[in-house]
């Protein structure tokens, strides 16, 4: 009984709260999420309140639902809330709105601003105490940032059961591994309960962020898989009696997460679940089929992932027929089949494929069949089933064909039947399932076997596919297995002649080439038809030595978008020509689309590439020895290759030399890494382009001919890639030739210049229209011309700013977003006067005041390029120069009048100029930009003038001018650092009146760094930093400016004391500068402060050296003042006895000093006046010092070094001897010091009596 009592005595102990416990609310008020406890404990309610509701009023800016907790949460009254006095029914009102605030606020948390905002909620809610399981979960996503071990550190000793696994985290202050969470939620069951229900609450009020939800879904499904794994263990019984424990506690979130069509996110998340619940257990049939119909509710959004979901969910139930919400779902999917071919290869899809196609063919005889069968036959000729399962549709189907199964008619009037045997004779013969259908047709039943047969009769083929399906279906579909009949056919439908046509490369539209297309794509299975279809009249084989109109329609083939199979088809007949008629004339027309060829991913192009390089090279090589005189072989194609227009007139042909060596010299020796390898061509061409003279060649001979050989090359590929009517052709040669920038004298950018400005001038929607057509990427293409343009060639900068400039092309048009990507990467190799000019111009974009797409477009562009790229000094000092001037009172130089006149009427304009100025110029100063300095201390001039003419706050503007000089002085000296353009002034106006305190932190930074770099300019305005201002830092009493004033000290002081001992052999004369600012400052600090604050002064400067120097600027400075006397006594004694006998020392020998003809120390902190004015002041001091030297506290301290520190007594007696010395040199020299000669040695007596 007495253990049971014991037991709930503790426990209401630790539960309950002592309102008179002033040491548990002080330890419970220091728990922070910014501020180290020490410092926390002393911050009061309003200055946090105002610290932390800066950070809220950002949030509202960032979402303006944050603003609904302004009435609550953060108003005026909050902070005199206190939960310890508030109901239980207040309590949870509160807690309910405080989990609100914590939903909402998830994902930003790793912003400033929500971070702020929470340590009010910990601070004055204590909702890591009262709102743990809230509190926990909503950091629980960023468990790798520091964030999460500050804010678990925070939790109580006695935490909900779902956190104890955080305590060996927070003992070793290290972030809890992903694994660990996993695991947690997997074998704690509250944790999984908790962070289910928080998940859904978040979801309900509609705050989801995608940071809660892809964690929550990845670590829940991961704990369900280790659930799952784990309950296999044990009977069978047993290892179902846990599964099925498994699925009933996850089933209220699915149910309830499904169900949530507002939030795709969470529903993602619950296919992830479910794929793995399926995949690890057995569901049964009823819950397949509702979690089914629940994934395709509201999917328009997710459909990828619920196609994901589904085709695991059916390979799981024991039916193929899919329920009727999920077939009527699908069904109207667009590009169903599209995305069942990417997920066949990494799931298997064939189930619900076949679920789709036996849904078609049941509804059938209905209004619609039409669209029914042509899904089926897309669905089928996907390929996207094993034959088992199309088997399984045929026989379906065949009831259907032969009239088994009888359909009622549609209203439409559609003979669903007849459409299903063309449809089966279609399949049957496709190039893609024929093979399957008839494999599974011998798997068959006799009877159903010979049906099959009759019904597709299979040596009778139909040309065109099924009748009534029929669309538009190319003739690559048909079979190799075309009859002579059927070839027939197609060739009567070619028209018999060409018009005027004399090359399939023609710039002019063709109106054959397809046609011909169509018939060699189907003729090109058999050797028979293919030598058939080389010999038409309409090709003019005859002619090919003559006209280029025969090898130009097998160029253009297999430079198309046609099958791999018809296009090595065409490579091999035009080797075959080559083999077995003799050549005659110069065909190098057909090297430039070999390249292509040999350069193509396809292997089988790339082998009939190899083929047809060698067969030229021995008819080149038996043209050469029949014919000495090589001038007598005409070039086929001269003048005609491209049609009658000028693009063949400006081709430039090789001669018979030079077109000979390419094929033996450049491309035989490479030919078998080509053969294996599609990136060899690339390689070995732009090596060969670029290479030098061989070293085992001597000679100048030599040398002339390769150079050249190389320019003669590199201008006959350009000019046939800038004049070609093939697309292909360019995309494929551009990367290639833009490798390579110039050879010889000629540069590449010249050669290929026309290539561009026509497409310019022809417009994205010609170049888009050419794109699809060719089956190109279009942004990959426009990348490639953009590459054409050189960073060395200003005319090739001006061409690039035109295409960006450009007006009548749409806002996203790949060229002009291709046009900034070129210029990003071609920044750095530009030339100075190029980078100032394109600056200038990506400004002037970034700064348009138009609405349009385009122009915000251009605006986004510019300005991503403006940052990202680095800019010279001499641009940024341009774009400095640049900043309108906000307020023009007094007198001005010229350029800062005209910046001034052209914005003075709109300061908006001007601000907004200057922000985007200094966006860009903070993203790219370094610390070789020193000459900039200048300037923007000017613009942090303005921004100070305008803030005091507008009161308005412009903290992003001063933070981005403190910041960008920040990084420029970051390793200056003092000689390279102009002094008259360090404002030092201005700083100080910034640090006292900003109320950002990101502003005061980096500004504080500078002054510390300019500290190091500038004392003599820092020295002097060190302390109007807290004073002067009504408003100023000093006379604030809240805590957070007590932090800022201990913060600059901390990083100006130390800095400065540095710079001056280096500086000066006299430090006294350079410190007491320093220390009349202090002194100066004295009646301005706050009487609580100024202990302190001149403690933590001497500190760092060191009180051995300086404090009597401190001492005596005060009591110079206050003369009589008993207050200033006081506070000289207070702050002497914070120190040690040997410490204060030698400041002592030092206060006689400054009076000594000031006595002389010609004083030295005294000179530096006293004002220069006559001689009895210094004996006057003498006397004031050693009066003074009566109060200093003999204050109980120093005669006790004193005492007690003389009786217990035996090894300091020596020291302190001869410092007193000395001070007596001089004392009773002043008394005998001065009458007017008597009276404190008295008062030194009754001082002095006091002392030798403790000895």
């Amino acid at each position: 009984m007495a253990t049971s009592l014991a037991s709930q005595l503790a426990k209401i102990r630790v539960e309950s709260t002592n309102a008179l416990d002033l040491k548990a609310q002080k330890k419970a008020h220091s728990k922070s999420l910014l501020f180290d406890a020490h410092h926390a404990a002393t911050q009061d309610f309003d200055t946090l309140f105002q610290l932390c509701h800066e950070g809220y009023q950002e949030l509202c800016q960032l979402d303006p639902r944050f603003e609904a907790f302004a009435g609550n949460l953060f108003s005026e009254q909050s902070k005199q809330e206190d939960r310890t006095q508030m109901t239980a029914a207040q309590n949870k009102s509160l807690d309910n709105v405080l989990d609100g605030f914590m939903s909402l606020v998830v994902g930003r948390l790793l912003l400033k601003p929500a971070v702020k905002a929470m340590e009010w909620l910990v601070r004055r809610f204590s909702v890591h105490q009262y709102n743990t399981t809230s509190f926990v979960l909503t950091f629980l996503p960023y468990h790798t940032s520091p964030l999460f071990l500050t804010a678990i550190a925070l939790l109580p000793e006695h935490r909900p059961a779902a956190f104890k696994f955080l305590q060996p985290y927070i003992q070793s202050s290290i972030n809890p591994p992903r694994h660990t969470i996993v695991h947690t939620t997997a074998h704690n069951r509250d944790l999984f309960s908790a962070f289910n229900l928080y998940t859904l609450n978040v979801c309900r009020r509609g705050q989801q962020c995608s940071a809660l939800l892809s964690f929550w879904s990845s670590v829940v499904s991961e704990a369900i898989a280790l659930m799952l794994d784990r309950s296999r263990l044990g009977r069978l019984e047993l290892q179902r009696q846990n599964q099925q424990d498994v699925v009933m506690r996850v089933m209220p979130t699915l149910a309830e997460g499904l169900s949530m069509e507002h939030v795709p996110d969470l529903r993602v998340g619950c296919f992830m679940i479910l794929t793995v619940l399926s995949s690890k257990t057995k569901l049964s049939e009823d819950f397949l089929k509702t979690a089914m119909d629940l994934v395709v509710t509201g999917w328009e959004s997710i459909i990828h992932a619920g196609l994901i979901c589904l085709v695991v969910l059916s390979q799981q139930r024991h039916e193929v027929i899919l329920p009727k919400k999920t077939f009527k779902a699908l069904v109207v999917t667009k590009q169903l089949s599209d995305d069942l071919i990417l997920l066949k290869r990494h799931y298997k899809v064939e189930k619900l494929v076949l679920g789709l196609v036996l849904g078609s063919l049941e509804r059938l005889g209905t209004r619609g069949d039409a669209e029914r069968l042509r899904f089926v036959r897309e669905l089928i000729e996907a390929d996207l089933m094993q034959s088992s399962f199309i088997a399984a549709a045929v026989t379906q189907m065949l009831p259907l064909a032969n009239g088994t199964r009888l359909l009622p008619s549609p209203k439409d009037g559609f003979d669903s039947q007849s459409a299903i045997v063309d449809l089966l004779r279609y399949l049957a013969d496709s190039p893609t399932v024929g093979s399957t259908i008839h494999l599974s047709i011998e798997n068959m039943d006799v009877e159903t076997r010979q049906q099959a047969l009759k019904l597709f009769d299979i040596h009778r083929r139909p040309i065109g596919g099924p009748n009534n399906l029929e669309t538009n279906e190319e003739m690559q579909d048909v079979d190799q297995g075309l009859s002579s009949t059927q070839f027939e056919e197609l060739v009567d439908r070619i028209p018999s002649r060409t018009a005027f046509e004399v090359s399939f490369l023609s710039h002019s539209k063709s109106y054959i080439f397809e046609s011909l297309a169509d018939a060699f794509i189907a003729a090109h299975h058999s050797t028979d038809h293919l030598d058939a279809f080389s010999d038409l009249p309409l090709l003019r084989k005859s002619l090919a030595m003559s006209e280029p109109l025969y090898f130009s329609f097998f160029v253009r083939l297999w430079c198309g978008h046609y099958p791999t199979s018809a296009r090595a088809a065409a490579i091999r007949k035009v080797s075959q020509y080559v083999q077995t008629e003799k050549l005659s004339v110069d065909v190098q027309l057909l090297f430039p689309y070999i390249l292509y060829a040999l350069a193509d991913p396809a292997a089988p192009i790339r082998r009939a590439a190899v083929e047809l390089v060698m067969a030229l090279s021995s008819s080149y090589k038996a043209m050469g020895s029949q014919n000495d005189n090589h001038s007598r072989f005409t070039i086929l194609g001269k003048g005609q290759i491209y049609g009658q227009a000028f693009q063949s007139k400006e081709v430039a042909w090789l001669p018979w030399g030079t077109a000979v060596a390419f094929i033996q010299v450049w491309l035989v020796p490479d030919l078998e890494e080509i053969r294996v390898d599609s990136g060899q061509l690339p390689r070995c061409l732009v090596d060969r382009l670029q290479a030098g003279v061989d070293r085992k060649e001597v000679g100048n001979h030599a040398r002339k001919e390769k150079a050249s050989l190389r320019s003669s090359v590199m201008t006959w590929l350009c000019s046939h890639v800038v004049n070609t009517s093939v697309l292909p052709l360019k995309e494929r040669l551009l990367p290639m030739l833009n490798r390579v920038p110039k050879v010889g004298q000629t540069s590449t950018f010249a050669l290929l210049k026309p290539l561009l400005t026509t497409t310019l001038a022809q417009g994205y929607m010609a170049l888009q229209e050419g794109c699809e057509k060719e089956h190109i990427e279009t942004s990959a293409y426009t990348d490639h011309l953009m590459e054409i343009v050189s960073p060395r060639d200003h005319e090739s900068i001006k061409l690039l700013q035109d295409c960006i400039s450009e007006t009548k092309e749409a806002a996203d048009s790949p060229m002009r977003i291709a046009a900034f990507r070129r210029l990003r990467r071609i920044w750095a190799l530009l030339k100075p006067q190029n980078q100032m000019s394109l600056g200038k111009f990506m400004l002037d974009l970034t700064l348009m005041n138009s609405l349009s797409d385009q122009d915000r477009i251009n605006q986004m562009e510019a300005l991503e390029t403006l940052r990202t790229v680095k800019l010279p000094t001499d641009v940024l000092q341009s774009l400095v120069d640049e900043c309108p001037a906000m307020v023009h009172d007094g007198p001005q130089n010229t350029a800062k009048r005209r910046r001034t006149a052209s914005t003075s009427q709109n300061p908006g304009d001007a601000i907004r100029k200057t922000s985007t100025i200094l966006d860009i110029v903070e993203a790219s100063v370094t610390e070789a930009d020193l000459p900039l300095v200048g300037g923007l201390f000017k613009i942090l001039t303005d921004i100070q003038g305008y803030k005091g003419h507008s009161g308005l706050e412009l903290h992003y503007l001063e933070l981005l001018v403190v910041n960008s000089i920040i990084s420029i002085l970051k390793s200056s000296t003092t000689a390279q650092l102009n002094k008259s353009d360090v404002r030092a002034d201005v700083l100080v106006d910034c640090i006292r009146n900003s109320s950002n305190p990101q502003v005061q932190q980096q500004a504080l930074l500078l002054v510390s760094i300019l500290a190091s770099i500038v004392p003599d300019v820092i020295i002097h305005n060190v302390m109007p930093i807290f004073t002067f201002t009504n408003s100023g830092i000093m006379k604030r009493n809240d805590d957070y400016s007590a932090h800022i004033v201990k913060q600059t000290m901390d990083s100006v002081i130390p800095r400065l004391m540095d710079s001056l001992r280096r500086r000066s052999k006299d430090t006294l004369a350079a410190v007491s500068e320093l220390l009349l600012s202090f002194a100066a400052a004295f009646e301005h600090v706050p009487a609580r402060k100024r202990l302190g604050l001149f403690q933590s002064l001497m500190d760092m400067i060191g009180a051995d050296e300086f404090l009597f120097a401190l001492l005596i600027l005060l009591q110079d400075k206050f003369p009589n003042n008993k207050r200033v006397l006081q506070f000289s006594v207070d702050l002497l004694n914070c120190y040690e006895a040997q410490t204060q006998f030698q400041t002592v020392e030092l206060y006689v020998a400054t009076i000594v000093d000031l006595l002389n003809p010609k004083p030295t120390i005294s000179a530096h902190l006293i004002t220069a006046k006559s001689a009895s004015n210094n004996q006057e002041t003498a006397v004031n001091l050693l009066s003074q010092l009566t109060a200093l030297y003999g204050d109980s506290r120093l005669l006790s301290k004193s005492s007690q070094v003389f009786a217990q520190k035996q090894h300091q007594v020596q020291s302190l007696r001869s410092i007193l001897s000395r001070v007596m010395d001089q004392i009773m040199s002043l008394s005998r020299q001065h009458a007017k010091v008597k009276e404190s000669k008295a008062s030194i040695s009754e001082s002095a007596n006091l002392t030798n009596s403790k000895k």
